[in-house]
């Protein structure tokens, strides 16, 4: 009898520790997406993974039972923030490049995995002095030619931003022509405390979406933008209380988009960059990247 009892508290014992296992790799796996990856609903294949980008097809069924399909990119250097180091930049340069002859996709999703939708340039990467001066120049330039590409894609893209946005990560959601944020996102520009001009073209952006002296004050003085200030000013088109309402704003939003014809949302995007006068003066500010080689070429030579 006491043998049967102590074998029933073994196989107890036993089914507990496989449940926490269970429940532990789950809370790892969700840690590690933290976005619902293949929700309830949606319908995923994969098109492209690369080294901290990875790029799917996802469908979705409409309200009236029709199928909706967009692109979603996730940065996914969740380790790190999805801070922006030069792979990271280059993945997402390839990635928009990639996605400009993928005709049946019209609207493309930017999203980041785990805790930040991107944490901007990442202060730990360090140069390498081997590399040619030609070299050196092409990679202090990624982060412009990233912005650029996303950019130039002839979709519509939408930022599903969370957690921090800043700096270049700032950037990444400036360069998507719809911008849905979670409310507690810390968005700021940090670039003047660590000693360097805002780059990557980011000021002519600035100034475009929020105005001259907000974008100075912004810029000069480091400070944080609320969220509910970026919507005031028009840098963000809605806010999201949590990740699940920002999730469902997304496929809202999707689903509107997903109605209307294909060509005439391609040809909106046409003239809205087309029209884009700020960011083609901002062109002028392309070699302000060379300052930040000039500065690691300084910081060597002392």
């Amino acid at each position: 009898f006491i043998i049967i009892i102590l074998s029933s508290v073994f196989l107890l014992l036993i089914f507990d520790m496989c449940k926490i296992k269970r429940s532990c790799y789950q809370n790892i796996n969700k840690s590690g997406s933290a976005n619902k990856m293949g929700t309830k609903g949606e319908n995923v294949k994969v098109l492209l993974k690369l080294q901290n980008v990875l790029v799917e097809e996802v469908s979705l069924i409409g309200k009236d039972s029709t199928t909706l399909s967009f692109g979603r990119v996730w940065l996914t250097r969740f380790q790190a923030r999805n801070a922006l180091d030069s792979q990271t930049l280059q993945d997402i340069v390839d990635t928009f490049n990639y996605l400009q002859t993928q005709f049946h996709l019209n609207v493309v999703v930017l999203a980041g995995r785990g805790e930040s939708f991107c944490s901007g340039a990442d202060l730990k990467e360090k140069a390498d002095q081997s590399k040619s001066g030609r070299e050196k120049r092409y990679n202090i330039q990624l982060g412009r030619r990233a912005i650029a590409a996303i950019e130039n894609l002839e979709a519509i893209t939408i930022a599903r931003v969370h957690g921090h946005a800043a700096g270049g990560g700032f950037g990444l959601m400036q360069a998507c022509d719809l911008r849905i944020v979670v409310e507690n996102t810390r968005l700021w520009l940090p670039e003047v405390d660590i000693k360097l001009p805002l780059t990557w073209g980011l000021t002519a952006r600035l100034i475009r979406d929020v105005g001259r002296a907000k974008a100075m004050e912004l810029i000069a003085m480091g400070t944080d933008l609320a969220v509910r200030d970026a919507y005031r000013l028009g840098l963000v088109n809605r806010i999201a209380k949590d990740e699940e309402e920002l999730d469902a704003t997304v496929r809202e939003w999707l689903a509107v988009l997903g109605t209307k014809n294909k060509s005439t949302l391609h040809f909106i995007k046409t003239q809205f960059s087309k029209l884009d006068i700020m960011v083609d003066l901002g062109r002028a500010t392309d070699t302000d990247n060379d300052y930040l080689l000039y500065n690691r070429l300084l910081d060597a030579s002392l």
